[in-house]
């Protein structure tokens, strides 16, 4: 058991064929095994060893790949940390997770900076040689399903981010469920005909989403075409120069590509799947509108993996239902929980609860364990119908309670979306001294028109929803602060609202 497993079975299977492709250059398969050769050799150099911790503060290059699977194949623990925070969050994500080793983009001051002051070794890692040297080759050290494959930290939109060891049999098993879902059938799979083109990562791989699309693409046979850093233009550049044949996108991406000043082309996607968040309405019409292809998603974590989504089989056999998360993936045990940890019925909303052996802890963390007799709590509330598919209502920790009743804010944000002047929205729960709480509108105005009164913002949440729902404190912005995942920091929107201060 190893996740190096894939790479290197098509390593032996298509040597020659193109693996990896970034910025007009491209690897075949055996010069990436030569390259991931040539690192794990640096790593043996410096005293690495099965089990031991080591920390990736890489940009979103190929080097990054390189490094990852340079420690799966002898067994080390790639510690992934966001090449885009400042010294002082690098800091603190070295002191949680305590690695020997730190490999670090030679441009990176910061993550060198960040080494030194937590006493770790860094070594300065940079671009692939375009014709690596030959090497003798290398395999995969077999190791025992929980074996820890990687600690990777969490979106943060709630609160600090927090560190998570996934195991090696654990991430296997999730992947090989999602692709099960997705071909019709489960693996082993064969190498993709060579006309087959590239699947496109734009996730970051510090990212838990980044690392399964690379993961997944080599998975099922696909080579790998990398940016360092999604944008519009990034997009608009790969797709067709690559006949990119579908896209992996968060939903930060999906509504830049919507609403983006000049349309993409991206006549070459025949679908696109979600994942990292759920999609209003509006921001999913909009790019079926403009571009014609279907939207799947995905609903998981990096704590409980791939749980439930829709694929083009269930769109093709009329399965799709609009609104829901999708169908819980063959495989996977969920229940529905209230506050005390009981089983609620179909079409009750709860906390959802997955069983998985995706993930052993929490590192340097005062948390709760992550199990409960098997099963992990994900803090995303949502309901089962009687056909087993799942729906969101929003996260356990983003509910708003006001004067004893619950607020979902997904469902005011979606209203407000379908405001003529609201570009984006978010909508938190801020202090309020009799009700306890009350929800804050945080508004980004369309760009094309006045921005809308505060008290049109109220009145129209107010005219349609109940009155505890209704929008008490509305606040204007030119943009909305995301984490290094692209999720909206909901933390630091009501942290910035006077009644906190």
């Amino acid at each position: 058991m190893n996740l190096a497993e894939d790479l290197f079975r098509r390593i032996a299977e298509v040597p020659d064929r193109p693996a990896l492709a970034f910025a007009g250059r491209s690897w075949s398969y055996a010069a990436l095994g030569d390259a991931i050769a040539a690192q794990a050799a640096a790593l043996d150099a410096a005293g690495m060893a099965a089990g031991d911790r080591i920390a990736l503060v890489l940009r979103n290059r190929p080097e990054s790949v390189v490094a990852l699977y340079a420690c799966w194949v002898r067994g080390a623990v790639p510690v992934l940390v966001s090449p885009l925070s400042g010294p002082l969050d690098l800091a603190k994500a070295l002191e949680r997770t305590t690695p020997r080793l730190a490999l670090v983009s030679a441009d990176l001051d910061a993550g060198f900076a960040a080494a030194a002051q937590t006493g770790v070794a860094a070594i300065a890692v940079g671009d692939l040689p375009a014709a690596p040297a030959a090497r003798d080759p290398i395999l995969p050290l077999p190791l025992a399903p929980d074996h820890p494959a990687s600690i990777l930290f969490t979106g943060g939109t709630t609160g600090q981010p927090k560190a998570v060891v996934a195991t090696h049999g654990g991430t296997q098993a999730t992947l090989a469920k999602l692709a099960a879902a997705s071909k019709g059938r489960p693996g082993p799979f064969p190498a993709a005909p060579a006309a087959v083109p590239p699947n496109l990562v734009l996730l970051p791989l510090f990212h838990s989403g980044g690392q399964q699309a690379l993961l997944f693409s080599f998975h099922v046979g696909r080579a790998v075409a990398l940016v360092e850093r999604f944008s519009v233009e990034a997009v608009a550049d790969a797709a067709p120069r690559l006949a990119v044949d579908n896209l992996f996108l968060l939903p930060t991406m999906l509504y830049d590509l919507a609403y983006a000043a000049v349309p993409v082309d991206l006549s070459s996607v025949r679908s696109v799947l979600v994942a990292g968040g759920a999609v209003d309405a509006e921001t999913r019409a909009a790019f079926e509108r403009r571009y014609g292809i279907p939207l799947l998603s995905n609903y998981g974590s990096t704590e409980v993996g791939h749980v439930a989504g829709w694929t083009a089989h269930d769109v093709r056999e009329g399965r799709w239902r609009a609104g829901a998360a999708g169908r819980v993936y063959p495989g996977v045990e969920i229940e529905i929980r209230d506050e005390a940890g009981r089983a609620l019925p179909r079409g009750s909303i709860g906390e959802i609860c997955v069983r998985t052996g995706l993930t052993t802890g929490y590192v340097g963390s005062d948390d709760a364990p992550i199990h409960e007799n098997g099963w992990v709590r994900s803090g995303d509330l949502g309901h089962l119908d009687a056909e087993g598919v799942l729906f969101l209502a929003g996260r356990k920790r983003e509910l708003i309670k006001c004067g004893g009743f619950q607020i979902f804010p997904t469902e005011i944000e979606d209203l407000l979306r379908t405001h003529p002047g609201v570009a984006d929205v978010a909508v938190v729960g801020v202090p309020d001294p009799r009700l306890g709480e009350v929800p804050k509108a945080i508004i980004v105005p369309r760009p094309d028109g006045q921005p809308p009164a505060a008290e049109d913002i109220i009145a129209h949440v107010r005219d349609r929803l109940a009155h505890y729902k209704a929008v008490r404190r509305v606040e204007f912005v030119t943009e909305l602060p995301r984490t290094a995942a692209g999720k909206i920091d909901r933390a630091a929107l009501a942290a910035r609202d006077p009644a906190h201060r």
